[in-house]
C-alpha cells in the first residue's frame, strides 16, 4: 500500500533518499528513465556499490555519479529544477492528467469485470491492446483466436446543460462523441472488415479534475515536477507509472472511482450506427454546424455529434447477452439491421 511518509519530502525539503524511495515504488526493479537513472546509480553507490560498476549498471558515467555524491540536492541537479520551483499551472496540468488517466483505467477495468461476468472465456477472448495507445482498447477474438470486433471505451461525465435548446436532448440523456472519431472508427472498420464498437459509460460527478483533486498531494507534486523540469523524463511514462502504482496497490482513490464506474449504466454503439445517426441528425445534433464561426467562438472545441443514451444506444449487458446466447452471427445480423 501507499506509504504516507513521502509527504515529508514534498512539504519540508528536497530529500534525495525520499525521491529515490518513490522511484523504487513506481519502477521497482526496472531501470529508471533518463535522467533519473543517475539517481538510481547514486542509490547503488550509497549502498556500497563500486562507483564504476554502478555507473555501468545504469548507463551513466562514474564522473556523473561522483559529482552527485558531492551534491547537496542531487534530484534538483539531475532535473535542473527544485521542488520549490513548481508553479500552479504545471501542478494543475499534472492533477488533471493523472485524474483523467486513473478514470480511464477505472473504466477499462470495470469493462473487463462486466465482460467476464457475462461471457465465458472459452467462447470469446477479450484481448487487451491498450499498450499500443491506438484508438482501440480491446479486441474480441473467437474460439480460433481470430479477431471479430474492435472495442473502444468512452467515458462521459459533465452534463451538457444547454442540450435541450442546442441539440434537443435532455442533459441526463445526452452523450457527445467527436465526429472525427466516428469517421476514424468507420474507416478502420472498412479497411479491416472488423466491426468497431464504442463501449460508453458515464458518472456525472466524475471527471479528470474531480478525481485528480483526491489524489495524494506528493504524487501530484512529483508529476508536476516532471512536467516542468527542463531535464525530466517522458511525462506520459512517468504518469503511467503513478497510475499503475495506484491501481496495483488498490489505492482508495482508485477503488472508489472503480466501484462508481462499475455500478454505472454502460452502453454499446457501433461505428456504423453512429455514422447512420450522424447523417440522419446532422443539423439537429451537431451544434457546431449551426453556429457561425464556431472554431473562432469556441477555440479548441471538438465538433461533436450528440446521441440519446436511451434511444440511440443499446445497454452493454444486452449486447453481451446476445453474444453469449446467440453468438457473433446474431450480432452481425443486428448490425446489418442497424440494431447495434
Amino acid at each position: 500500500m501507499y506509504v504516507a511518509r513521502f509527504n515529508l519530502y514534498w512539504y519540508l525539503q528536497v530529500d534525495y533518499s525520499d525521491l529515490s524511495n518513490l522511484l523504487n515504488l513506481l519502477f521497482r526493479a526496472e531501470p529508471w528513465p533518463k535522467p533519473l537513472h543517475q539517481l538510481q546509480g547514486l542509490n547503488a553507490v550509497r549502498q556500497g556499490e563500486d562507483i564504476e560498476r554502478a555507473a555501468r549498471a545504469v548507463g551513466t558515467t562514474a564522473k556523473a555519479l561522483q559529482l552527485l555524491t558531492c551534491s547537496r540536492d542531487p534530484a534538483a541537479d539531475v532535473l535542473r529544477m527544485g521542488i520549490d520551483e513548481i508553479d500552479d499551472v504545471n501542478r494543475k496540468k499534472a492533477k488533471q492528467a493523472l485524474g483523467q488517466m486513473l478514470l480511464g483505467q477505472s473504466a477499462e477495468r470495470a469493462f473487463e469485470r462486466i465482460y467476464s461476468s457475462e461471457v465465458q472465456p472459452q467462447e470469446f477472448e477479450l484481448r487487451d491492446v491498450r499498450e499500443g495507445r491506438t484508438d482501440t482498447d480491446y479486441r474480441l477474438l473467437n474460439g480460433k483466436g481470430r479477431p471479430v470486433y474492435r472495442i473502444n471505451i468512452k467515458f462521459h461525465g459533465a452534463l451538457f446543460r444547454r442540450a435541450p435548446e442546442m441539440v434537443g436532448l435532455e442533459p441526463s440523456d445526452c452523450f457527445a462523441l467527436a465526429t472525427y472519431k466516428i469517421h476514424s472508427a468507420l474507416q478502420k472498420q472498412e479497411d479491416e472488415q472488423l466491426p468497431y464498437f464504442f463501449a460508453i459509460v458515464g458518472v456525472r460527478h466524475l471527471s479528470g479534475e474531480s478525481v485528480g483533486n483526491e489524489l495524494p498531494r506528493d504524487l501530484v507534486e512529483a508529476a508536476a515536477l516532471i512536467h516542468q523540469a527542463p531535464k525530466g523524463p517522458s511525462v506520459r511514462n512517468f504518469e503511467d507509472r503513478i497510475v499503475d502504482h495506484l491501481v496495483r496497490t488498490s489505492h482508495p482513490v482508485y477503488m472508489k472511482t472503480f466501484e462508481e464506474v462499475l455500478r454505472a449504466d454502460w452502453y454499446i454503439l457501433s461505428a456504423r450506427r453512429a455514422d447512420q445517426l450522424l447523417r440522419r441528425y446532422l443539423f439537429e445534433r451537431v451544434y457546431a454546424l449551426k453556429v457561425r464561426n464556431f472554431a473562432r467562438a469556441f477555440s479548441g472545441a471538438e465538433v461533436d455529434m450528440h446521441f440519446s443514451l436511451s434511444r440511440d444506444l443499446i445497454p452493454l449487458k444486452e449486447f453481451l447477452e446476445v453474444l453469449r446466447d446467440q453468438g457473433s452471427t446474431a450480432i452481425t445480423t443486428r448490425l446489418e439491421r442497424g440494431g447495434f
